[in-house]
């Protein structure tokens, strides 16, 4: 009975283990579209730097800027559905994580319980032992 108690414990620490390293992991792509929205908008809304050697005027005139900032809308598009997913999918992420260690914690708790019940039988198998010995063969007896 223990045995399989321990090892429900394992597989419910491992199970706890993967969910938080999914949630983790969830969160951390959720950080990198952020930043990479964040970074595209501050290219977008800059303003083009121009210099003598600078070909800023010769792409304004061509239609390349234009054409440039267009994509960048567009990937911004992209992006901001990206992460509107990805936001809606960390609840689920955030749900597997809380049953994970809901689990965690209940197999703990029985495995703990069970290692206490242990302990109070070998305690009193103990104490009847001693209690059931002749006062001779105990040599703590008094």
């Amino acid at each position: 009975m223990t045995d399989q108690l321990t090892q429900l414990a394992v597989l419910a620490a491992l199970q706890h283990d993967a969910a938080m390293a999914a949630l983790a992991r969830h969160n951390r792509d959720i950080e990198d579209l952020e930043s990479c929205i964040s970074d595209l908008r501050g290219l977008l809304y800059a303003a083009p730097a121009s210099g003598s050697e600078d070909a800023l005027p010769l792409s304004l005139a061509s239609g390349h800027y234009g054409t440039w900032q267009r994509w960048v809308e567009r990937e911004l598009t992209k992006l901001n559905s990206d992460l509107a997913r990805a936001r809606a999918e960390r609840d689920t992420f955030v749900r597997n994580a809380r049953q994970a260690f809901g689990r965690k914690s209940a197999t703990d708790a029985l495995v703990c319980r069970a290692k206490q019940a242990k302990r109070t039988q070998a305690r009193n198998r103990h104490e009847q032992s001693i209690s059931q010995d002749p006062p001779g063969k105990n040599p703590l007896f008094f």
